[in-house]
C-alpha cells in the first residue's frame, strides 16, 4: 500500500517484479529500435536516446499493468468515506443476542448474551464468578447483533469487484428496526498481484478500511471494532443516560443520524 499525492495505491508490490524483469528486455529493445538512428552518434547521445526510450517504455508498461490499481485507489476514497459507525437509536437492555463472549461484556452491564451455534441456541452468563453456558429454546434478548457481508455483484462495474463490504448491525427483533450499524470495506489487490499470487501459491490479506470514532479514515487496527457499536447503542440498564461503563458519554454528531 503506497500513498502518492493523496491517492492510496493498494498493491502488495508483487507486480513490481514484472517491471524489474522487463527492464533489461526493454533496454535491449530500445537499443535495437534506435540503432539505425543513433549509430555513429556520440556515446552520450546514444545512451541518452536509449535510456530515455527505455524509461518511456517502462512508464507505458507500468500504466498498462497498474491502471486498475489507480482506479481501485480512486474508488476506495469514496467507499471508505461511507464506512464507520451509524447510530439511529440508543436503547437500555441487559442482554444481547449474537454474542458468545460474556466475559467481554459482563463488566460493561450485560447480564447474559445469546447465540446460535450449529443450530443450537445457547445463553452465556456469569455464575459464581465463572462463565456458564446453557441450552435454550429461544432467545430472550430483544436486540440481536447481526453480521452480513455484501460482495460485489456480477453486473457491477469491473472496479467494484475489487471491494466487499462487511456490516455489523444491532436489530430490534420485534420490529426489525436497525438501531446501529458498523461498516467496513475490504479492498482487494489488482489483477496483476492476484495472478502472481495464484502462480506462486502465496496468499495475501486484503486491506480493510474503516473509521475511528472521530471520523478519520484508517486501514489499520485504529478503526472502530465491534465493541464501539455495542457501546454506542446499548445503554446501561441502571442509568440509561450513561454508557454501559457508567460514564456520561456524548457521541460525536457524525455517528448519530
Amino acid at each position: 500500500m503506497i500513498t502518492i499525492f493523496g491517492t492510496t495505491y493498494f498493491t502488495t508490490g508483487a507486480g513490481l517484479v514484472v517491471l524489474v524483469l522487463a527492464a533489461p528486455f526493454l533496454f535491449w529493445f530500445a537499443r535495437w529500435l534506435l540503432r539505425p538512428n543513433v549509430e555513429g552518434k556520440p556515446r552520450r547521445v546514444r545512451w541518452l536516446a536509449v535510456g530515455g526510450t527505455t524509461l518511456g517504455l517502462l512508464a507505458l508498461l507500468a500504466v498498462g499493468l497498474f491502471w486498475d490499481v489507480y482506479l481501485i485507489g480512486q474508488r476506495a476514497k469514496e467507499l471508505c468515506e461511507e464506512t464507520g459507525l451509524t447510530v439511529t437509536k440508543q436503547v437500555s437492555t441487559n442482554s444481547l443476542a449474537g454474542l458468545t463472549s460474556i466475559q467481554s461484556y459482563s463488566a460493561a452491564g450485560l447480564e447474559f448474551v445469546e447465540d446460535d451455534i450449529n443450530g443450537t441456541r445457547y445463553r452465556f452468563s456469569i455464575k459464581n464468578g465463572m462463565p456458564y453456558r446453557e441450552t435454550i429454546s429461544d432467545f430472550q434478548s430483544r436486540y440481536h447483533l447481526v453480521g452480513t457481508t455484501e460482495p460485489s455483484l456480477p453486473n457491477e462495474r469491473r472496479v467494484e469487484r475489487n471491494f466487499s463490504h462487511h456490516l455489523e448491525k444491532i436489530v430490534d427483533r420485534t420490529s426489525g428496526e436497525i438501531l446501529g450499524t458498523l461498516r467496513e470495506t475490504s479492498i482487494h489487490a489488482g489483477w496483476l498481484d492476484r495472478v502472481i499470487f495464484e502462480l506462486t501459491g502465496f496468499t495475501y490479506k486484503p486491506w480493510t478500511c474503516g473509521k475511528t470514532l472521530q471520523g478519520a479514515i484508517v486501514t489499520g487496527p485504529e478503526r472502530m471494532a465491534l465493541g464501539a457499536l455495542i457501546d454506542a447503542v446499548i445503554r446501561n440498564p441502571t442509568n440509561p443516560r450513561k454508557d454501559r461503563n457508567g460514564h456520561q458519554e456524548l457521541l460525536h454528531d457524525r455517528v448519530i443520524r
